[in-house]
């Protein structure tokens, strides 16, 4: 690619830059449509290597192939040396099988649904159906996903619905409602829950985002956003209500 951006990508979809630098390519990404899919291509690159990561691990064979090539010379130490050297070396195999420097929890539901976020903010094609209009968004799920909810009037609010698209995240087909308020962007994440148990909204930071999970009327609720807590609670709260059961 030719963009002279083209650098700042890879920082950029590993949450590497300054905030500075952040919103300054975020902005660059709206006008150039060559960085945003390549920044779309890495990150779905990045989710399909932690994908794989999660299912398979490197066999013991490969352990002691490896440990034979760097040490040939001493396959005669004594026990407890070779323990002491085969420490050193699990953490070598760990390091070559995780390609990129991700935390154990960044393999959560809420990593992935950072990435489904952050490859909807670089699309220029951020959602399957566009409409502010509720009516019009619920509808289009049927026979998508397994499973009926509830969207709020925002009308009056200072949210704006943008419009919506079916996602599979851990392999759980859901819906991303997108939102707007002011400068910011909200995705709210919408699957099936396994019981009927009810949550109230928990928050965490992941990235540079603010992530809040919560469950009620058997649905599993997740929402990201650059927006504040306190602006973002709002949207929580009318969920839960609509779908009070």
């Amino acid at each position: 690619m030719s963009c002279e951006w083209r650098e700042k990508i890879g920082p950029y979809a590993d949450d590497e830059l300054a905030p500075a630098a952040r919103q300054e390519f975020s902005a660059h990404l709206a006008e150039c449509s060559e960085c945003t899919a390549a920044l779309a291509e890495q990150l779905a690159l990045k989710k399909a290597v932690r994908t794989a990561a999660s299912k398979f691990a490197a066999p013991p064979e490969l352990h002691a192939a490896i440990y034979r090539q760097l040490h040939p010379e001493k396959q005669s130490a004594s026990w407890w040396r070779w323990t002491a050297m085969a420490a050193g070396l699990a953490a070598v195999v760990l390091a070559v099988f995780l390609v990129f420097p991700r935390s154990v929890e960044d393999k959560t539901m809420v990593a992935g649904l950072v990435d489904q976020h952050l490859m909807t903010l670089a699309s220029v094609n951020p959602v399957d159906v566009q409409s502010p209009d509720t009516h019009k968004i619920r509808p289009w799920f049927q026979n998508r996903v397994p499973f009926t909810f509830f969207l709020p009037n925002v009308e009056g609010s200072s949210f704006s619905l943008v419009g919506a698209k079916q996602v599979f995240v851990q392999q759980k087909p859901g819906a991303q409602i997108f939102y707007t308020a002011g400068g910011h962007k909200v995705s709210v994440f919408i699957f099936q829950a396994s019981d009927n148990a009810r949550s109230s909204p928990s928050w965490k930071r992941e990235r540079s985002f603010n992530s809040c999970s919560w469950r009620e009327g058997g649905l599993e609720f997740h929402m990201i956003t650059d927006a504040s807590q306190d602006e973002a609670y709002r949207l929580a709260e009318m969920f839960e209500q609509v779908n009070h059961s």
